[in-house]
């Protein structure tokens, strides 16, 4: 059975060695002279950084010469996307771009491989991508498609089972993130999957940022603290958006030209709230079958509570997409959801902001999740592959090597140092990446019954409960559709 190894056993670890080597180097014997002494000289030893842990997580790969294999990769034609992958960048200076020009040499240089990659239009990527299959030819190794539209196409028998058929592929390591094998598996395989190869994953997710400044004009407690004991709740959010609030142009009506408490678009940014109040539509049973667990009395409450906050509350609001940027950009926005991305692009606003989680639903709950947004891809290996042992192989060593070297360059230094702007936001950070969680539901769209709850928060409708109820039939028999052509394929 394949074990996931965490960074607290691995610390656990590495000190360990750390203090066996000390040991070995540190004694020596002075043998010269009458009066020779023994002499032991002490080392200090370091804990080891993040980053130190990281990198001493083996891959388990085999040391393999590949002769020049072409690894084929095909990637959506999205600018941020593209170069994330960048094997056709050369190092600049700047530090993100420099990491993964060097993962891309490292895996290059260690199995004499050549990496190629290869752009499909992103409106015509799932065509492209099964057009590539159904032509018999042995076209690529991997496609990089949207986790929401291509996992569908594995149920048709385009591509190979991540747990069968990839065999130095450990679906137990941490560059396969959180429970994301188990949103895409069904009684054990799976015909997509979410890595860190994937930087888009961490790009795209879901967080709130808090301006400090508003934040010390009311002389709110500190929010991180808040957040660190366990605090950050619904309820304390809506507290402060009816004391937060004031008509900055006095026209009497709510805008984003006056100062408020919480905004965002009512789409996506909306739907994460379902999964950070934890109420996922779908959780593996003992046998590893998807099952319904949306818990929809929780649900409607959920809705009921997000129209109270956005749509009553004096300093909540939210139209449509955009909706809070222009409130966030002029300074008089407390609270904005956003995309973990978006902090790099705020490293001008005029004054100081933090980085949060979404709040949990109560205090009962007891840790913080969030999701990230669909536009993110998910990695697919095609039947028509000829040499799945080398592919498996660089997979595995891209995935590993962007955990290892690529995530720290973008997370710690590109968004800790220059966007986050404190050591608190660093903390907040590390939470919020490890609160991510993805959903069978979700990804499937099954019956749309995720997206439920932008549909209503968007048009203010507490009809919940005759919604979700006028949803669950269909829901249910695409999901049995879903269930049955993956059994089948075993």
């Amino acid at each position: 059975m394949k074990t996931r190894i965490t960074t607290s056993a691995l610390a656990l670890l590495l000190l360990g060695a750390m203090a066996l080597s000390a040991c070995g180097d540190s004694a020596g014997t002075q043998t010269e002279g009458e009066g020779a002494q023994t002499a032991t000289t002490s080392v200090v030893t370091e804990e080891p950084t993040e980053e130190d842990l990281r990198k001493a997580i083996p891959d388990n790969l085999p040391e393999k010469d590949m002769g020049g294999y072409e690894f084929r990769v095909w990637t959506r034609e999205r600018s941020d996307f593209v170069e994330d992958v960048g094997f056709d960048l050369e190092e600049t200076g700047e530090v993100v771009d420099d990491a993964i020009y060097a993962r891309n040499r490292d895996v290059e240089e260690r199995f004499n491989v050549d990496l190629v990659q290869h752009i499909i239009a992103d409106t015509n990527a799932s065509a492209d991508i099964v057009k590539g299959i159904t032509s018999g030819e042995d076209t690529h190794d991997v496609a990089m498609g949207q986790v929401i539209a291509i996992p569908k196409l594995g149920t048709e028998g385009y591509f190979l089972d991540w747990y069968e058929d990839l065999p130095y592929v450990n679906l137990e390591a941490p560059w396969y993130i959180g429970n994301a094998a188990d949103a895409l598996s069904v009684a054990g395989h799976a015909y997509a999957m979410i890595g860190e190869f994937d930087l888009d994953v961490l790009r795209f997710t879901y967080c709130m940022y808090f301006n400090k400044e508003i934040a010390a004009n009311y002389d709110l407690e500190n929010i991180y603290d808040v957040v660190n004991e366990g605090r950050w709740t619904h309820d304390y959010l809506r507290q402060l958006s009816t004391e937060i609030y004031t008509d900055l142009n006095g026209d009497g009506a709510k805008s984003e030209d006056d100062l408020l408490c919480i905004s965002g678009d009512p789409k996506s940014a909306v739907v994460t709230y379902q999964y950070a109040y934890n109420n996922p539509t779908y959780t593996l049973d003992k046998d590893g079958i998807p099952q319904l667990t949306l818990d929809t009395a929780k649900a409607n409450d959920i809705v009921n509570k997000l129209n109270d906050l956005y749509w009553v509350t004096p300093g909540g609001y939210t139209q449509g997409w955009g909706t809070g940027s222009t409130a966030w950009w002029n300074g008089n926005l407390l609270f904005y959801t956003g995309l973990f991305q978006n902090a790099n692009g705020y490293r001008e606003v005029e004054f100081d902001f933090g980085i949060i989680p979404y709040p949990k639903y109560d205090e009962a709950q007891t840790q913080y999740y969030t999701m990230s947004d669909g536009a993110h891809g998910v990695m697919t290996v095609p039947v028509t592959l000829q040499n799945t042992e080398y592919a498996s192989i660089i997979i595995e060593a891209l995935n590993a090597e962007t955990y290892k070297q690529v995530v720290p360059a973008y997370y710690d230094v590109s968004l800790k140092v220059k966007a986050a702007r404190d050591d608190e936001s660093v903390k907040a950070l590390d939470l919020l990446m490890a609160s991510r969680v993805f959903d069978f539901g979700y990804i499937y769209n099954t019956g749309s019954l995720c997206f439920t709850i932008q549909d209503l928060v968007s048009a203010n409708s507490n009809k919940s409960e005759s919604m979700y109820a006028s949803k669950m039939k269909a829901a249910l028999k695409e999901y049995e559709k879903i269930v049955e052509a993956y059994l089948e394929l075993e």
